[in-house]
């Protein structure tokens, strides 16, 4: 071997080559090397020493070490079993010291074998996690946030929060927290982790200071600055800690967790830069590490190679897997105005490159993307020049995510996790009993879709008679209403069905668009407009479902009609060619007001896919409602007994452009799951029925199932939420589930759809069932972790329901999106991509939420993908920043 590449070896590759040479001279030789500040320290014991003096050892081993590699090594200890004890332990750490050469060399290898985070974990952690805030330049409120989020936590959440000044050579948590008067001599950080390190009794909670009468925050200063301090600090060898017996930090640590506060999570403030003390904090110690930084130039390089070393680092946790430090970054101070979005964009960009390593090795857990793991401070000049942290829950709301993030990791009390278990024979009948239907509202059969729908407050207001036109954008439930009123739900009411979806029994009359198109010919023919149109489909409609007694039929065409969608159509053309024929039929729809009788709510549902998907058909469709809709306003006056109940797409009804539009003004009610916890009564509903998960929530409230689930307060509907998936999203961007499925089903704009609930539920039931086997899971039904693993399936189904169902036009955009592959996307790329034609497809793209416009400082227009659609189009977080 050369001297040149020996050089070029890591320690870890020269460790390997040591260990193989020594085993292959000494095949029982027990094996312990450190990498120390003037080079390496080996030591090998074995038997096979006996008397030999230490020239000899070194001759037995030397020979088979290249003279090279052993040049690395400063220290030999070549000793028998009997002499070792004598030596004390030597930590066989394999990968050294956890130093910065060993990290950024591991971070410019290969990728990594194996990630595992602890937020990936269905078990809890067996201890207090470690949380460290680092940045790799100062000025960017690292330690402001970790004193702002040592408050929230205590505060709010009621935890138990130790804080540790680990930025030694600029120590200023307890000026943040205003103890810095009460912090005395020999106390702190540097003073206990000297006694650590000369072994000596360090009582740990000495150096340890309440920072209120709260009895729940506390803090571990740096030490009071004094000359005495900067001996003390001169005095210690972070590179030591990890050769000698006694590993000065994790007893420092070690000590605080088994002390009697207690901690929930111990957060440390970690010294800025390529320190000695912050690699073995952030690569050994921690569970998580908040990496705080600035989107400039400056910061990106270093702060890549940071987290692609974290993301090779194992910490000194003990589970069932090597746990690897969690990143997550908060960029700090963010400067106010229209550039912030932009600086925002910018660092999520760089973010998402330096996760990269991730996309290969995370296997089933969930991918971490940009949004989830990255949160933007404002700068605020209040807290810039201020003096301590503050303390009101107004001023600490820009660092509640940040808390979240700390959260997902913090073990529950032992109380609660058993509140919250569920009986594993329960909830094994359970998995078997429950099913989330995942068909259109078309396809259910009747009684299966009555059982399962959910007559929330909205299903009541738009079911008015009095309101006849319903809008609604795609997948927000528009069938689904009209097969509920279809059934005659609405008391005094009989339902006449004019036109329908492609239910499974549809009347003849319910065209299809080859009779719609026939029909716009006859009206052409004959000088009508479609309003005449509607006027004689609706005599039919009520003629065929509900015959009038004493009033005969509407028109000889429709006397005798035989069976199918040809015959109804010839007839009413037939009637549309009789030049008295529409007025015939108005006169007989004038006279049903004398006919005793319930009210006809005349029902229009399938009007955005009646008419078929061609420009030509379209424009059809656009005259046809617009007829409806005029012929409705005309009608409606004279018409006591009769009224219309119009469902429309959302975006049609925008793009209309006819006569007293504004009639409907007050007349008309939006389709939309405003409300989270009435959007989650749909799944809800569909789970209490399966038994083991009723009784178990009868053992939590009696209350839950005596009560339809329609009627549940959103407090109930929270406590069946989290027996059914928990409350907290591990591994993910919010602590909470329900916050998590909320913003992940969403459209560009805002909208939810209650099939992709069901179809979320229904995968991850799948999959639950099958990781059930492997490993069993007591504090949920399903745990938290399936509904991750099968957001892709659900964004899969979703975009196909949107280009293939019902806007086959944006299929171009589409594919410009998949081409791009990064979201936020320019508005001129898409321009420039987009094939030639009328149709604005980027407003319409915009209008049924497949993209979504963000905020611009006025040189281009940005839109972004929302996470529904941005799995199944293979978009990262890559914008073109």
């Amino acid at each position: 071997m050369t001297k040149e590449k020996a050089a070029r070896m890591s320690d870890r590759e020269v460790i390997e080559e040591l260990r193989e040479a020594i085993l292959s001279v000494l095949p029982s030789a027990e094996v312990a090397i450190v990498v120390d500040p003037g080079g390496m320290v080996v030591r090998a014991v074995s038997e096979d020493f006996g008397p030999a003096d230490e020239a000899a050892r070194r001759q037995l081993i030397l020979p088979a070490v290249s003279s090279d590699v052993a040049g690395r090594v400063h220290t030999w200890e070549l000793l028998t079993p009997s002499e070792a004890q004598w030596f004390g332990d030597l930590s066989d750490n394999q990968s050294g010291v956890p130093g910065w050469q060993e990290a950024f060399d591991r971070a410019m290898s290969g990728e990594p074998a194996e990630i595992t985070f602890a937020s990936d974990l269905d078990e809890e952690l067996e201890s207090a996690p470690v949380v460290t805030f680092y940045s790799l330049k100062g000025g960017v409120g690292r330690s402001t946030a970790l004193a702002s989020v040592a408050r929230r936590l205590s505060s709010e959440h009621s935890l138990k929060v130790v804080c540790i000044d680990m930025d030694l050579e600029a120590p200023g948590l307890d000026s943040l927290f205003g103890i810095e008067s009460r912090v005395e001599s020999d106390q702190g950080a540097v003073s206990a982790l000297l006694q650590y390190e000369f072994e000596a009794d360090c009582q740990v909670l000495d150096h340890i200071i309440p920072v209120d009468d709260s009895g729940r925050l506390y803090c571990m200063p740096a030490g009071r600055l004094d000359g005495h301090y900067a001996a003390q600090l001169r005095s210690l060898e972070p590179e030591i800690w990890y050769r000698e017996r006694v590993n000065a930090l994790h007893r420092l640590i070690d000590d605080v967790r088994a002390s009697n506060l207690r901690p929930d999570v111990i957060l440390i403030d970690s010294r800025t830069g390529v320190s000695p003390v912050a690699a073995p904090l952030l690569f050994d110690a921690s569970d998580m590490a908040i990496v705080c930084f600035h989107p400039h130039g400056q910061a990106r390089t270093g702060t890549e190679l940071l987290t692609r070393a974290l993301l090779r680092a194992t910490t000194r946790r003990r589970s069932p897997r090597a746990l690897t430090p969690e990143p997550r970054f908060v960029v700090s101070p963010m400067p106010p105005g229209i550039s912030a979005t932009r600086l925002a964009e910018r660092a999520k960009t760089w973010v998402e490159g330096w996760l990269e390593p991730l996309v290969s090795v995370r296997g089933e857990a969930p991918a971490l993307s940009p949004e989830e793991i990255t949160h933007v401070v404002p700068y605020n000049p209040d807290v810039a020049f201020s003096d301590t942290v503050a303390t009101t829950k107004g001023q600490l709301a820009p660092y509640a995510r940040i808390a979240d993030w700390i959260l997902q990791i913090i073990p529950e009390p032992a109380t609660d996790r058993a509140q919250h278990r569920q009986p594993s024979g329960r909830k094994a009948l359970a998995l078997q009993q429950l099913s989330f239907s995942t068909g259109t509202a078309e396809s259910l059969d009747s009684e299966e879709f009555l059982q399962d729908y959910v007559v929330t407050r909205q299903v009541n207001e738009t079911a008015d008679p009095e309101i006849p036109l319903i809008l609604g954008r795609k997948g927000t439930g528009k069938t689904a209403l009209f097969r509920w009123l279809a059934a005659g739900r609405v008391d005094g009411w009989t339902p006449v069905l004019v036109t329908t979806p492609q239910l499974r029994e549809r009347p003849d009359w319910s065209f299809s668009p080859e009779s719609y198109k026939a029909v716009d010919t006859v009206l052409q023919a004959e000088g009508l407009d479609w309003g005449s149109f509607w006027q004689v489909l609706v005599a039919l409609a009520i003629h065929r479902t509900e015959p009038q007694p004493g009033l005969g039929v509407p028109h000889a065409a429709m006397e005798k009609i035989d069976d199918g969608e040809l015959a109804a159509v010839k007839a009413v053309s037939e009637v549309l060619k009789d030049p008295m024929g529409p007025l015939e039929c108005a006169e007989w729809l004038r006279k049903i007001e004398s006919v005793e009788g319930p009210g006809l709510l005349l029902l229009f549902d399938g009007l955005d896919t009646a008419f078929g998907h061609s420009v030509d058909a379209r424009s059809r469709r656009a005259s046809a409602i617009s007829g409806l809709l005029t012929k409705q306003a005309d009608l409606a006056p004279r018409l006591q007994r009769v009224r219309f109940k119009i469902l429309v797409r959302q975006d049609i009804w925008q793009a209309l452009r006819f006569e007293n539009k504004s009639h409907f003004f007050g007349l008309s009610k939006r389709l939309q799951w405003e409300e989270r916890e009435e959007y989650f009564k749909v799944v809800l509903k569909r789970a209490i029925r399966a038994a083991p998960f009723k009784e178990g929530l009868a053992d939590i409230d009696a209350g839950l199932v005596a009560v339809d689930v329609a009627s549940w307060s959103p407090k109930q509907v929270t406590v069946a939420w989290n027996a059914l998936v928990g409350e907290r999203m591990r591994g993910e961007r919010t602590a909470f589930t329900a916050n998590w499925v909320w913003n992940r089903l969403a459209d560009g704009n805002g909208d939810h759809s209650p099939r992709a609930l069901l179809q979320l539920f229904a995968a991850a039931l799948d999959w639950e069932r099958d990781e059930e086997k492997r490993s069993g899971y007591e504090r949920s039904i399903l745990r938290p972790r399936s509904l991750a693993l099968s957001l892709e399936q659900v964004s899969d189904r979703a975009l196909s329901a949107l280009l293939d169902e019902e806007f086959q036009e944006l299929q171009a955009v589409a594919s410009v999106l998949r081409d791009y592959g990064r979201t936020p996307v320019g508005e001129e790329h898409l321009e420039g991509n987009l094939p030639d034609t009328q149709e604005d497809l980027i407003g319409l793209a915009q209008e049924v939420g497949l993209i979504a416009p963000m905020e611009s400082d006025g040189s281009s227009r940005l839109f972004k993908v929302p996470d529904l659609y941005r799995w199944a189009l293979s978009v990262t977080r890559r914008g073109p920043i």
